[in-house]
């Protein structure tokens, strides 16, 4: 097995950034004189989040503590130099979605041959279910802005789990603080953030499916209104 072919997002937890456990590497990289020491780490840290076709997309702040650096450029350097080696292809927005939103968060693949095609589409919304979904059971409270304003807390809790459904789901980090208009909405008709973080994620697989772009938090909320 050389990635995730005999896994299951249920046989084996992820942790609380979408990574595995363990990290598959292409060997022919441990021998390879063009790459040092700190390529292989970058590598490493990659393959720890990709799905069967090597596609993967952590932040260069995610890859980096990973592979124990303590700035981004550590990692924003050595992905160059993979890319240039043939172990790391960037996938590029317009292979895969019509929008012109395009995507905010860098996505890779990895190459364990070298010589491997371009993932299908299929290939990138696997990438987008072996993020955490267990982030749909997190309903601790998210502060707001410290005025005492219960409401003012649940709809920063309903924005949040928007967010992190849709960086989950298609890897582009959203703002919550931009959605609060519908998340004060969705917090006075008492919807729950697991409600939110679930309906999120079904809006965003319809939407990738279709290359539709990004939902907004007022495309979700609709959705859940037409359920109730």
């Amino acid at each position: 097995m050389k990635s995730r072919s005999d896994v299951t997002d249920s046989s084996v937890a992820l942790d609380n950034i979408g990574k595995w456990p363990w990290s598959i590497v292409p060997t022919r990289a441990f021998g390879d004189k063009r790459l040092i020491d700190a390529d292989r780490r970058v590598l490493g840290a990659l393959c720890a989040f990709v799905n069967r076709a090597g596609v993967c997309w952590p932040s260069a702040d995610t890859v980096a503590a990973l592979a124990g650096y303590a700035v981004r450029k550590s990692a924003i350097d050595a992905i160059a130099r993979l890319k240039k080696a043939g172990y790391v292809r960037q996938l590029k927005p317009k292979d895969y979605q019509v929008t012109a939103s395009g995507w905010k968060t860098n996505r890779y693949q990895v190459l364990w041959n070298g010589d491997e095609p371009l993932p299908a589409l299929e290939d990138i919304q696997a990438a987008a279910k072996l993020q955490l979904e267990a982030i749909a059971g997190d309903d601790r409270e998210e502060k707001g802005s410290g005025d005492g304003d219960a409401l003012e807390g649940v709809a920063h809790t309903l924005a949040v789990a928007f967010a992190r459904a849709v960086e989950a789901r298609l890897g582009q980090p959203r703002d919550p603080g931009n959605e609060m208009g519908h998340a004060r909405k969705l917090a006075t008709s008492g919807v729950t953030a697991p409600e939110v973080y679930a309906a999120a994620a079904a809006t965003c697989d319809e939407w990738l499916k279709r290359r539709a772009g990004v939902p907004s938090l007022g495309d979700v909320a609709s959705r859940i209104a037409s359920r109730t």
